[in-house]
């Protein structure tokens, strides 16, 4: 009996584990793992595609991946500099300015981290220089609280009461059957 309960167990589990999958990852980015907020949009001589994590800007910290290549073409640019800025909406809110470093096992991207410090519509900048010549790329960012929705604690949850509920209703028919 305890043989059966544990099997359905480990059933609902992976059930719930595939069906709940999806749910663990980002949507498709620059790099395989930030959400695109610019992709392909032409400042100068570039093509810029910038992805962010998290998905949805929240106070504290943001993090980029930038991927720049000539608009003319599409050679990636390995060997630029990218200086990151974001005005937010009071006055004196400023995160940074940051250069993004190239990504040791991804060069043509380049990454930075800001620290993000309220609500509202912030404006990012990124100043580009290369041997193509420079170009600057501003971006909005609309920041929202902290916190929110998050379905895959709602599934987990939902694991963990329907695994208890076979526990103790195995038990009850465990005890009729034995009475």
């Amino acid at each position: 009996m305890a043989t059966r309960i544990w099997t359905l167990i480990g059933i609902i589990l992976l059930i719930s584990a595939v069906v709940a999958s999806p749910l663990w990852s980002d949507p498709a980015s620059a790099h395989g793992t930030t959400r695109v907020i610019v992709d392909d949009v032409q400042e100068g001589p570039y093509l810029f595609r910038v992805g962010i994590i998290p998905g949805s800007p929240k106070i504290g910290n943001l993090h980029l991946s930038v991927l720049i290549q000539a608009a003319e073409g599409d050679e990636a640019i390995t060997d630029g500099r990218i200086t990151v800025m974001a005005t937010g909406p009071g006055p004196g809110m400023i995160a940074g300015p940051v250069e993004a470093a190239n990504e040791p096992l991804n060069p043509q991207v380049y990454s930075a981290d800001l620290s993000i410090t309220g609500l509202g519509t912030w404006s990012m900048t990124l100043e580009t220089t290369s041997a193509l010549g420079e170009a600057t790329l501003v971006v909005p960012l609309q920041v929202t609280e902290l916190g929110g929705f998050n379905l895959l604690y709602v599934i987990v949850i939902a694991v963990v009461v329907m695994s208890v509920a076979v526990v103790a209703w195995s038990q009850i028919q465990r005890r009729r059957h034995s009475t």
